[in-house]
């Protein structure tokens, strides 16, 4: 019998193998998706951009949905947290990096209905594909976990399909992970997307052991490394090298000179 975990690692072997065939245009571009609501996405989302400012890039930062806040720039926004804690955008309007704002805290299908907003697929998929084609690199914020409906006809994850970018993708730290982040890989790999890599969210200071022993299941049985564990930050502002290292795994440092490059 054919195991699980030989199973999804035969995907990724095809999916990788499918990707490397094909143009490089999605290198500077990051999707950080995650396991569920509230799992970290807009930390790791915020790590990433001081990371690639650190190294000599000017990211911007995409939320195509925002949900539960009337503006980008309420206390609660997502780009709201990114831009106070990035001096190269403090003087910048969060309304740049959202493009639907919907003022419901629920899914982005409930949230616009709620609202009478109709969400034009069509439309957002060339508005996501234009700013990840102006302004590389791009730090894209997914909404809530891979399953949520954006409409009546689509969810998160077939959205995540139709761009082109990096998917990194964010768990929980603590019980129960290894069930949500497996059964989430196992749904990229059916959407011929593999995550560059998985960081795992420990805010609640779950014990480490615990911790190293998720992260070694969760490689075991998916082939994806965890390419880094997040404890509590108390200092979004003065983050410490330690907590941005993590991304050095996944990025490769050559691809500054080659920017450089294309742009002199």
């Amino acid at each position: 019998m054919t195991s699980y975990s030989s199973t999804i690692q035969t995907l990724i072997f095809s999916v990788v193998n499918n990707k490397l065939m094909k143009n490089n245009e999605n290198k500077f571009n990051y999707t950080i998706v995650g396991t569920d609501t509230h799992v970290g996405k807009t930390v790791v989302s915020l790590l990433l951009i001081k990371y690639l400012y650190q190294r000599g890039y000017q990211p911007e930062y995409l939320k195509p949905f925002q949900t539960g806040c009337q503006t980008p720039q309420d206390p609660d926004s997502d780009a709201q947290f990114i831009y106070s804690h990035i001096p190269h955008l403090r003087k910048c309007n969060p309304n740049d990096s959202v493009i639907y704002c919907l003022q419901p805290p629920k899914a982005p299908y409930f949230a616009a209905r709620n609202t009478n907003t109709e969400i034009d697929i069509m439309w957002l998929v060339q508005e996501i594909q234009l700013r990840l084609q102006r302004n590389p690199p791009v730090v894209l914020e997914a909404a809530g976990g891979l399953m949520v409906p954006i409409t009546d006809k689509m969810l998160y994850i077939e959205l995540l399909s139709q761009i082109k970018t990096i998917p990194i993708l964010v768990a929980r730290a603590g019980l129960g992970t290894i069930n949500h982040t497996l059964l989430s890989i196992s749904a990229l790999t059916q959407h011929k997307i593999v995550p560059a890599g998985i960081i795992l969210s420990n805010p609640l200071s779950v014990p480490h052991e615990m911790v190293h022993e998720n992260a070694e299941a969760i490689e075991r049985f998916s082939g994806i490394r965890v390419i880094g564990i997040l404890d509590k930050i108390d200092d979004f502002y003065n983050v410490s090298d330690k907590c941005l290292d993590i991304f050095r795994h996944i990025f490769q440092p050559q691809d500054i000179t080659n920017k450089q490059a294309r742009n002199a």
